[in-house]
């Protein structure tokens, strides 16, 4: 079903992402049961969760908007990256199932509005291939890490990204090296222009202080079908993660070293969420872009889908479940 739904026309796909977008906004978070942001966040974090109306409805429809930007921009990079189908919307329909699983809204403005900077320094990233003076392109990739970091300080960790992403595309000048690095520090070096302007730069340091101060990766016991859900995620995670790196040597070159590049991003995306403690559950959504990349790929190159049509199909179920309450 999935299959032949993947090559349906783009109004029908359209139209059920408008479903899945109208079941968020009107159905209520799946209850996770630490929201720790934007506590957790870094002090451009809590600017952007304090500046929106204190209106349930704004704050859901602005959480949406973010994720059907993240969605519809990670499909737009992979058309451009011919990774994906042109004329569809497969890739974004599936990250927006996946989007349900997400924590209160007014919790998930921070850790949106940083993946939508990341998926910047992705795109940056994947177009270094061939390209002979990549420097704006490292300069552009690593200032998006940087300003991410700003809203969740564990973001800065895509710095890796970017220097893993170096030794697929077989980047070895020391420009470039230098250049990622300026490009991590000079965004904090305004940001520190700023505070001190405003004479808040003692509350800043006070602010980051707390932040490692209170750095913990206990997790918090999630309930027993966020705990199923975890498990359906992890084993299409595994299945489709393991087909899509296998077929990645059959491709061309460029196709190869884009489809290592995104699986890349989700390795680090791991990583923050291992690292992120409490706000684990939180920081999903950075992993979710990447495999619905890999879950698509897994549907439409099976000749039978129908396992994954089931194992999609109960996760959605859960999902609904959860957003009511049971």
């Amino acid at each position: 079903m999935l299959r032949k739904f993947s090559r349906s026309g783009v109004y029908l796909q359209i139209l059920f992402i408008l479903a899945v977008s109208s079941f968020y906004l009107f159905s209520p978070h799946p209850g996770f049961a630490s929201q720790v942001f934007p506590e957790n966040a870094a002090p451009l974090g809590r600017w952007l969760s304090g500046i929106l109306p204190d209106n349930e409805l704004v704050i859901r429809i602005t959480a949406l908007i973010l994720i059907l930007l993240n969605a519809a921009g990670f499909n737009i990079i992979l058309n451009h990256h011919d990774l994906a189908p042109r004329q569809s919307l497969f890739t974004a329909l599936i990250a927006s199932v996946f989007f349900l699983f997400t924590g209160q809204a007014e919790a998930m403005i921070a850790p949106l509005a940083a993946l939508l900077l990341l998926l910047i320094s992705l795109h940056s990233t994947m177009k270094l291939y061939a390209e002979p003076y990549p420097y704006t392109l490292v300069l552009n990739a690593s200032i998006f890490v940087a300003m991410a970091s700003m809203i969740y300080p564990l973001a800065i960790l895509f710095a890796f990204f970017i220097w893993m992403a170096f030794f697929t595309l077989r980047i070895s000048s020391w420009r470039e090296w230098i250049i990622s690095l300026t490009g991590l520090i000079v965004p904090y070096v305004y940001l520190a222009f700023w505070f001190f302007w405003n004479d808040r730069l003692a509350v800043a340091f006070n602010e980051y202080h707390a932040f490692f101060n209170d750095f913990d990766i206990n997790w918090s016991k999630p309930g027993f079908l966020q705990t199923v859900v975890l498990f359906l995620l992890g084993s299409i995670l595994i299945i489709s993660m393991s087909v899509f790196l296998n077929d990645a040597g059959e491709k061309i070159i460029s196709i190869r070293k884009k489809m290592w590049i995104n699986a890349q991003f989700l390795w680090v995306a791991m990583a923050v969420l291992l690292l992120s403690g409490k706000a684990a559950l939180l920081a999903l959504p950075l992993c979710y872009l990447p495999m619905a990349l890999m879950a698509g790929y897994l549907i439409t190159k099976s000749r039978r889908s129908w396992p994954y049509d089931i194992a999609l199909g109960l996760f959605l179920l859960l999902v609904i479940l959860l957003r009511l309450g049971f």
